[in-house]
């Protein structure tokens, strides 16, 4: 086991792991219900379709309110503004090497896939996924997006709200991805530098969601799975009172905590 701290140069697959597990954290801290590894099941045949990193959807009124009235605070750059009073619905990759969807997403299946994911929100009607309906036109319009070989901003599509459509929404197709990515610079993107400055800013000692749990106590800790060597990376990073914490010593930390 690597030593607290410690980088190593050679690659784990663990850290897939801890980053879809950090987008989550960061998603759930939020308002956001997320789906983690939403499989695309085969109708026939040994497989799958594909899979999305993660499914997540936040509905427009969201607030964490504590029971001292404070209000949790959200990140500006990740939900909708207020007065764009939309479901938010987001398929989302993790990806460190580079800012693209997966290769399935982005083949001639792409669409068909897509609308699949969106059935999983709920925001679109059974009826507009027949034939040329709404849902399919939605598909093929963010399917179009994830091919251009730049994004100027997220690839989405909004859903307006009518007698057929009940809710209004926005279909985001988001990548979590390093500024050291491929085409990081071309494709807009969220930085897991950020997820994970503003997830450590949530996870401050002394915040309302810190004093149930003890940095000297790691099997207090409420929290469980791979979101909990996050929380522990996080505390123990506050407690040697670092100011910041980069993305790859963060990811070789919670590794060294893997349990054996």
């Amino acid at each position: 086991m690597n030593q607290v701290g410690s980088v190593s140069t050679q690659y784990d697959p663990r850290r897939a792991e801890v980053l879809e597990a950090l987008a989550c954290l960061y998603l759930r801290l939020n308002g956001y219900f997320c789906i983690s590894n939403y499989l695309y099941h085969l109708v026939e045949g040994f497989g799958l379709d594909t899979e999305s990193d993660l499914l997540a959807i936040r509905l427009p009124h969201q607030e964490e309110v504590l029971q001292n009235g404070r209000r949790q605070p959200n990140d500006d750059t990740l939900v909708l503004p207020g007065d764009q009073p939309l479901v938010d619905c987001v398929i989302a990759e993790v990806k460190e090497p580079s800012v693209e969807f997966n290769a399935r997403l982005r083949g001639s299946d792409g669409p068909r896939l897509i609308a699949a994911a969106l059935r999983m929100f709920g925001v679109l009607r059974g009826d507009t996924f027949e034939g040329d309906g709404m849902a399919l036109s939605v598909a093929k319009l963010l399917y179009e997006q994830i091919s251009e070989p730049h994004w100027a901003r997220i690839p989405s599509a909004e859903i307006a709200q009518t007698d057929q459509n009940r809710y209004g929404a926005l279909v985001r197709m988001v990548v979590f991805a390093p500024k050291t990515a491929k085409h990081a610079a071309d494709r807009k993107h969220f930085d897991l530098h950020h997820v994970l400055a503003f997830t450590r800013s949530r996870m401050r000692l002394g915040e309302p969601c810190a004093p149930y749990r003890d940095p000297a106590l790691p099997s207090t800790s409420p929290w469980r799975g791979c979101a909990r060597l996050i929380v522990q990376t996080v505390d123990e990073s506050h407690s040697l009172g670092e100011v910041d914490l980069p993305l790859d010593v963060f990811v070789a930390r919670v590794i060294a905590r893997w349990p054996a």
